[in-house]
């Protein structure tokens, strides 16, 4: 066949996307901000969780809220930032303005961003305070969190702990969280969330509301 005839092909520019043939793909920071660009931020952005949603929505409306949650799940269904959301709720405060009154009281309905709410988005408010189990198994971790239990939180309404993979705290560490679940501060809530339910003791799953991610 001939070809002399065909018009050129126009050529990609360099970094117009990765090739089939291993060219360089964008770096994973770029992936890490479009993940945090795009991550839910209000219990309205969450998809297929609605049944937690109104079980939330009707606890919240008759001030029936729980002092300890557990969210199951697998890896990436959402977990910490549910918790991050609902922590965010248990916080929720705005000034009033534009005719509109003033709201200072656990709410799941967000539709701005109320005093504490970018702070607790970003994963850096002095009052809700996150750590991951994986990391941090022992009962001193524990103890610390008990400790710092007793005080008020310094800024906002209500102190939240966030313990990610707790099902990978010790025994003794259970123990001892077990005995703060009994009798909670009231103005402290915990929020667990864990891949692995069945490990798990059920004396701490049957103090806390479990809600399981899809």
């Amino acid at each position: 066949m001939d070809h002399e005839h065909d018009p050129p092909r126009p050529s990609l520019p360099p970094d117009d996307g990765p090739s089939l043939f291993g060219a360089d793909q964008a770096p994973p920071s770029a992936y890490r901000v479009l993940a945090r660009k795009y991550r839910p931020t209000s219990f309205a952005d969450l998809i297929g969780q609605e049944p937690m949603v109104r079980t939330l929505e009707n606890a919240f409306d008759l001030n029936r809220i729980h002092q300890a949650y557990l969210l199951t799940g697998v890896r990436g269904v959402g977990k910490t930032t549910t918790a991050r959301i609902l922590a965010r709720a248990f916080n929720y405060e705005l000034p009033a303005g534009d005719g509109r009154p003033a709201i200072n009281q656990p709410t799941i309905h967000m539709e701005e961003l109320g005093v504490h709410c970018q702070a607790i988005i970003d994963s850096r408010h002095v009052d809700v305070l996150e750590m991951d189990a994986a990391s941090h198994t022992g009962i001193d971790d524990i103890r610390e969190i008990i400790d710092n239990a007793r005080y008020r939180p310094v800024m906002a309404r209500t102190k939240v702990y966030i313990i990610d993979e707790v099902h990978m705290l010790s025994k003794a560490a259970f123990n001892g969280l077990l005995k703060t679940l009994e009798e909670p501060p009231e103005h402290v809530k915990f929020i667990f969330a864990t891949t692995e339910i069945d490990k798990v003791p059920v004396t701490v799953r049957s103090r806390c509301q479990r809600f399981d991610l899809r």
